[in-house]
């Protein structure tokens, strides 16, 4: 049964690193449907913008980036850091899907979810567990900045 497990687990995410079409190795797909199995830099940014999934993980990004005081006054340290929190989030929900279909198996789980959450704990540590205020110069940019 585990084997058939993982196999249902392989066909479900992608290789990001394999070409799209053989003869042409060169050719690698631009966008995806999954995130990576392993961490990416601006894997967002790979992802095609129209699923689902894609759009739950620019929310949480999103929301992350308003929460630590806006992109504008985020360090590219801090940025990375977010990108960072949403991957592992992501990858704690799946774990903790997994273990809830399938009880039994959840021992070869159990371990990577332990370490994805005290990652994304540290992280959250790190980013902050308070919303900060975004800096705002004066009356003017406020208002531009909530018509964008």
């Amino acid at each position: 049964m585990k084997t058939k497990h993982k196999k249902d687990v392989e066909e479900k995410t992608e290789n990001w690193h394999k070409p799209e079409y053989d003869e042409d190795p060169d050719n690698a797909p631009r966008t995806f449907k999954l995130p990576p199995k392993r961490f990416e830099a601006n894997f967002l940014a790979k992802m095609d913008g129209r699923t689902e999934i894609f759009q739950q993980l620019k929310t949480a990004y999103d929301e992350i980036v308003a929460d630590c005081g806006g992109v504008e006054n985020l360090s590219h340290v801090m940025l990375a850091l977010c990108e960072r929190f949403v991957f592992l989030e992501f990858t704690l929900q799946q774990l903790e899907s997994r273990i809830a279909s399938n009880p039994k198996g959840a021992d070869e789980f159990i371990s990577k979810w332990i370490q994805a959450c005290n990652s994304v704990t540290g992280l959250a540590k790190t980013l902050g567990l308070e919303k900060r205020v975004r800096k705002v110069k004066n009356l003017r940019e406020y208002v531009e900045a909530k018509e964008q």
